[in-house]
């Protein structure tokens, strides 16, 4: 019993880490993803993000509703829609009990971190981004024109995006800027080592979301670090919580 038990903890905590800030095949949500926004400043959309393997294949697949504002950015998921890894079903039952299927990833290039909020716990934790990351403001972004296609029935100048950051380290993607929709970046395309990860947006609003959505709400327990906050989760989980 022990056993199964831990074995679904550690799958909780792996559908909550996929979701965070992170490096090669995350979810890309991060501040670089900024950088391929381009002009697209002030905005919010749903958007279908896929992670997928050198060989093909769908990791990793979950909806989300995302927000921009001024170099700021929110994503919200549900991670019981997460589609794919090597999470049990039980795990997801699990997320809906303990308040932790609901998650919100909030960057903030401007403070140098990023929040990660789980409204059901009303608790949240701030990630200090890594030297590159905070230091966006360096970025140097050249576009190359790379032909036009129909992304999710638009038509779209296709463009590679290439990052360089201050200390020689590129990023490179794939933007597809859609012509009848303000030449918003309908869908990105990430190339990491081993995985590419697509972020298909659908249903842009250019009105300004609220500067409220960017900061951590009143009233939830902040916790030292995602450690404490997975640990408090899971003391919960077990009983051994409030």
């Amino acid at each position: 019993m022990k056993k199964t038990l831990l074995t679904l903890l550690l799958s909780v905590f792996g559908a909550t880490v996929f979701a965070q800030p992170a490096g090669p095949g995350a979810s890309g949500i991060n501040a670089a993803l900024l950088s391929f926004f381009g002009d697209a400043k002030a905005f919010s959309s749903k958007a279908d993000v896929r992670v997928i393997d050198s060989a093909g294949k769908e990791k990793v697949r979950i909806p989300m509703q995302m927000f921009v504002l001024d170099g700021k950015m929110r994503a919200e998921m549900d991670l019981s829609q997460m589609k794919g890894g090597d999470m049990p079903p039980e795990a997801v039952f699990m997320l809906k009990q303990t308040g932790m299927d609901k998650m919100v990833t909030v960057v903030r290039p401007d403070k140098q971190l990023t929040l990660i909020l789980y409204p059901g716990l009303q608790a949240y934790a701030e990630v200090p981004m890594s030297p590159e990351e905070a230091s966006a403001k360096d970025l140097k972004v050249e576009k190359t024109a790379a032909g036009n296609e129909i992304i999710d029935g638009h038509p779209c100048s296709k463009n590679k995006i290439t990052v360089t950051a201050a200390k020689g380290k590129k990023q490179e993607a794939t933007v597809w800027n859609a012509s009848d929709l303000k030449d918003f970046p309908i869908q990105v395309q990430i190339q990491e080592a081993k995985m590419t990860t697509t972020i298909l947006q659908s249903e842009p609003k250019f009105e300004k979301p609220a500067a409220s959505l960017f900061d951590a709400p009143a009233g939830f327990t902040k916790h030292a670090n995602m450690q404490a906050l997975m640990q408090a989760a899971m003391l919960k989980m077990i009983g051994g919580g409030k």
